[in-house]
């Protein structure tokens, strides 16, 4: 191994001990390797990253030696090295609650090692390294168990504990025998029984905790208060959008609510994309009669906008009193969904090549109601994208509100 000179803390080290020192957790995230050359005017306590980083390689472990300083446990393989270098220089990353993970200390070797690149020859070291952490109150490491080498020094520290007393050198898996209870091991939170483990991902138990039965309200439902968030998410608990500044991108399953008071636009602040698949339920909520009907078209404007003569409409109409559906087509600068007030229900699918709204409106305000249509309407334009799933225009002032849930 290279003889490398001692760990030189950086200024943006010496910032993160500060914090610690301050009582913020030091956390060592990872250990960089390099073959970069320092020239003799070089001042390591400035730099920000190595001269030139080759590799980096996790954290095994760490523990603090007592003495102001920390023990940083890394190892060095090749199995996944395409490149061979000289390792000439170390870095060692951490971060703290209120800085990001920065360059924390630097050494440098001025015999460097070659590390072949992975092939015949396998390199598998296991390296320790010293830097100061002064008395920092609590010093932790980013640990990757995916490389673990033990040293016989591991070994023997691993060794059941046979003791009357709770030990106090712990790590997880630790073994603790004594003469007064049965055999435990530490799973890093807390001493656990042996015989206290999990069948099928269930915990067991010689004292088991019972089943809290969910209570149901007046109507035989689980209250919103008590539902997991995979359920709540649904109708049963919608993201409520009302006063939404900015566009909300639903998973598939979950459902937006938007309500809205006299209003004659109402944007639903919702983000698309192509591929997605939704269901929207327009309900108004006028106490309109059957003489309050002011006509004219209801409106979803894609990406909050219009585009003129960019979609065809085309529906079957039902009248009430009338002997038989009447069809009818059209073209408009947005997507039709409904008339006067209505009632909709329809499925939107954004797709760049396909973007289309179908469904059913229930028209009211009229001698004639109620007045239905069946329709289907068409973007006609294959290269715009489709990003925000729009505002919703009405002819008068109307009152509601709207559930959009995503499918796909």
């Amino acid at each position: 191994m290279a003889d490398f000179n001692g760990t030189i803390l950086t200024t943006q080290g010496l910032n993160l001990l500060a914090q610690a020192q301050a009582g913020e957790t030091l956390q060592f995230t990872q250990v960089v390797l390099g073959s970069g050359t320092w020239s003799s005017t070089m001042n390591p306590s400035s730099m920000t990253s190595l001269v030139y980083p080759s590799q980096t390689v996790p954290i095994q472990s760490v523990s603090v030696v007592g003495d102001g300083t920390a023990r940083l446990r890394f190892v060095i393989s090749n199995s996944s090295l395409s490149l061979g270098y000289l390792l000439s220089e170390i870095g060692i990353y951490a971060q703290t609650t209120s800085s990001p993970n920065t360059l924390y200390t630097v050494t440098y070797a001025n015999n460097p090692d070659f590390i072949p690149a992975n092939g015949v020859t396998k390199i598998e070291d296991v390296i320790d390294i010293y830097t100061v952490v002064s008395n920092a109150q609590s010093v932790t490491a980013v640990i990757n168990n995916s490389v673990m080498l033990a040293t016989m020094q591991d070994l023997y520290t691993a060794r059941p504990e046979f003791s009357s007393s709770t030990p106090t050198d712990l790590y997880p898996g630790k073994i603790w025998v004594s003469d007064t209870q049965p055999a435990m091991f530490y799973n890093g939170t807390q001493w656990q029984l042996f015989n206290a483990g999990l069948v099928d991902g269930f915990p067991v138990s010689a004292t088991p905790t019972p089943n809290a039965l969910l209570p149901l309200n007046s109507n035989a439902q689980f209250p919103f208060s008590v539902l997991p968030p995979g359920i709540g998410n649904a109708y049963a608990n919608p993201i409520n959008l009302t006063s939404a500044t900015a566009d909300y991108m639903l998973q598939p399953g979950e459902v937006a609510y938007i309500s809205f008071t006299s209003a004659t636009s109402v944007p639903l602040n919702i983000a698309t994309t192509n591929g997605t698949y939704y269901e929207m339920d327009l309900v108004s909520s006028n106490s309109v009669g059957t003489s309050s009907w002011g006509g004219g078209d209801i409106f979803l404007n894609p990406n909050n906008t219009t585009y003129s003569n960019a979609f065809n409409y085309n529906e079957l109409a039902y009248i009430t009193g009338g002997s038989s559906a009447v069809g009818g087509s059209s073209t408009f600068s947005a997507f039709r969904i409904g008339w006067g007030f209505s009632d909709v229900e329809c499925t939107i699918g954004n797709f760049t090549t396909y973007k289309t709204v179908k469904g059913i409106d229930t028209d009211t305000g009229t001698v004639n109601s109620p007045l239905m249509h069946v329709y289907g309407t068409q973007w006609n334009d294959t290269t715009t994208s489709w990003t925000s799933l729009g505002t919703i225009t009405f002819p008068q002032q109307t009152s509601g509100y709207v559930l959009v849930r995503r499918l796909a």
